[in-house]
């Protein structure tokens, strides 16, 4: 009871935008997904505000905050008489609730967010809650400073206080349930894209139960993303029927707030919307001038309010602009010669891998031909040519565009060829309709390629999580639990490493969490450790990290880094990562002070050593 409250609390600033701002036609699902698309939203951007002006945000001043929007949203309802109650509101509600229930589901088996992004995400949530707000920096964990996009921490960090579930079991639960709300996001794009309920619907659909993603971040770990990707299809919807359904009189907030959200909840996301702004803002001035009668004022509204949402995220992006080592740089990457680009077969087997398995092979096919069938409809070619660039740059051979790489474009596919194949199958099953003189024919149609895209979906991501992904098991949680009630803050543990790339290391097991959930040092402490400003620090625990790869037994080299590291403790767990339990046992300078279940923690002596 006490989750589902604080559920509903996070959704009280989009509930109050939406009564007095909102759009009247909105039908229940856009409405549900823009009141969780702006309560993302403005949390960002209060939690910006009160570190800009160094304020901390208590529980007193979290609880103030809910009852002003909670206020405001009853005297609305009071007030406007145009908003009329609605069977079809509970209805989508309990859709929604069912949506959340099968994300819940597919991790259902997780005692922890899985892989290694989890772990930041949680150290960072847990760091807010001590803060009170977004921190400087993520000492005394991390000599670190933060500037990384926030909307899913903020927002984690409110259900965590307000839930009083613990950092990372909001992180699973939040995170599952804003992966849920994608689904209503993309129905909610269909709808401003083919002005008919069907092909949203389907849309909404294959991305819940059929596509790999979004549904795979969950191993991944990858809650920005799919935090930018529920408000970003919102933006665009909205920038849709500015320029093409005449505009509401509060739509330009609506832009500038999703803009806004955005910008603070992905970087790349962020990207992927403004591209998409460009190509419809250029389409309607190319029709416009055509026609030989344009209307600047729709166009004017839509950049404005983009702007003005860049510029209220802007003392973030500053920060951003101010830490950040990422490249900007546009480059063309292409082979010599034809022959060349084929020959990175391990990249191009990589993306092929990524838009599947076979469902989303299948998807593929089919969303390919639609796309070029898109291109003939003038409602959808704006959305056709953003579609044909993502495909393109998800090639590993193009144009690039700073650090986002091909498989970066590749995982959000499932977007556009979700609302393709759905616009397709529409399209199919009214021709159906129409040569048979038999409408029910085409809804017969609908029905079976949803009910068995469905059918397929559900067997096959049922159990979505890569196992390999999976860092921590119960055990781990009984022996991280041991460390926080029987070690010093100052303990400083070995755990077993891992290459990760970009010469960073990772742990390999339930002791990568251990300094997210204890707050006590290890090898590798997050792959975050690599955002430090001190280059020389964060390539001493890069070396100390390589060094613990190969590490097999008490030898000079265990000894050198157990004192070079001043290592206190020592985390291990049966058949992960090269150094195990029965190689230290008997060894002088070691002893056993856990061991459960195959989780084996020792304490090292300094002055034991051979």
């Amino acid at each position: 009871m006490t989750i589902l409250i604080a559920g509903l609390a996070l959704l009280l600033p989009g509930l109050c935008w939406w009564i007095w701002f909102g759009r009247r036609d909105d039908d229940p699902v856009e409405m549900l997904a823009k009141i969780i698309g702006i309560s993302v939203s403005i949390n960002a951007l209060v939690a910006q505000l009160f570190f800009v002006v160094k304020q901390r945000i208590t529980l007193a001043v979290l609880l103030v905050f809910l009852l002003v929007w909670l206020g405001l949203s009853l005297w609305g309802i009071f007030k406007r008489h145009d908003i009329k109650a609605s069977w079809a509101w509970l209805g989508v509600a309990l859709v929604f609730v069912e949506l959340i229930a099968w994300r819940l589901y597919q991790a259902v088996e997780l005692v922890l967010p899985p892989w290694v992004d989890s772990l930041h995400h949680v150290l960072i949530v847990r760091k807010i809650i001590e803060t009170g707000g977004l921190p400087i920096d993520l000492s005394p964990y991390l000599p670190v400073p933060f500037y990384y996009h926030f909307a899913f921490h903020s927002f984690t960090a409110e259900f965590s206080v307000l839930s009083q579930l613990s950092p990372d079991q909001a992180v699973l639960i939040l995170g599952q349930m804003l992966n849920a709300a994608i689904g209503l996001s993309v129905y909610t794009l269909g709808r401003a894209l083919f002005k008919d309920w069907r092909p949203a619907v389907l849309a909404g659909l294959l991305t819940a139960f059929f596509t790999q993603m979004p549904a795979y971040y969950l191993t991944w770990g990858r809650y920005t993303l799919l935090t930018g990707l529920v408000i970003m299809p919102l933006a665009m919807a909205v920038a849709i029927k500015v320029l093409h359904e005449g505009r509401e009189r509060w739509d330009w907030l609506a832009i500038t707030l999703f803009t806004a959200g955005t910008l603070l909840a992905h970087y790349f996301a962020a990207i992927l919307l403004a591209l998409f702004f460009i190509v419809l803002g250029a389409a309607y001035l190319f029709v416009g001038w055509r026609a030989r009668k344009l209307d600047w004022k729709p166009l004017i509204m839509l950049v404005l309010s983009a702007v003005t949402g860049l510029a209220l995220a802007g003392p973030w992006m500053l920060r951003v602009i101010q830490f950040s080592v990422v490249s900007s740089k546009i480059y063309v990457n292409l082979p010599e010669n034809i022959g060349g680009f084929f020959n990175n077969t391990g990249q191009w087997e990589y993306i092929w891998y990524l838009v599947g398995p076979k469902r989303g092979h299948v998807l593929l096919f089919l969303g390919l031909p639609s796309l070029i069938l898109a291109f003939w409809k003038p409602k959808l070619r704006v959305f056709a040519w953003w579609s044909l660039i993502l495909v393109v740059q998800s090639l590993p051979w193009g144009l690039e565009v700073g650090s986002f790489r091909e498989d970066h474009f590749a995982i959000v596919m499932f977007l556009p060829l979700a609302l393709l194949t759905a616009g397709l199958s529409v399209a199919v099953g009214d021709l159906i309709s129409r040569f048979a003189k038999r409408q029910w024919l085409g809804y017969v149609f609908l029905l079976l390629i949803t009910s068995s895209a469905m059918i397929w979906g559900i067997k096959d991501t049922g159990n979505i999580i890569n196992a390999n992904t999976i860092l921590a098991t119960q055990a781990d949680i009984q022996a991280l639990d041991w460390i926080e009630k029987h070690t010093i803050e100052e303990a400083r543990f070995f755990i077993n490493t891992a290459e990760w790339g970009y010469e960073v290391s990772r742990g390999v097991d339930g002791g990568a969490w251990i300094l997210p959930l204890t707050g006590r040092w290890t090898l590798a402490p997050t792959v975050f450790y690599g955002f430090g400003e001190d280059r020389a620090w964060a390539n001493q625990i890069s070396a100390w990290g390589k060094q613990a790869q190969g590490l097999t037994g008490c030898t000079d080299d265990f000894w050198q880094l157990v004192l070079d590291a001043k290592l206190t403790h020592i985390y291990l767990r049966e058949g992960v990562g090269s150094l195990q339990a029965e190689a230290l046992i008997g060894c002088e300078g070691v002893e056993v002070v856990y061991a459960q279940e195959g989780v084996t923690i020792f304490t090292t002596s300094v002055d034991a050593i051979p």
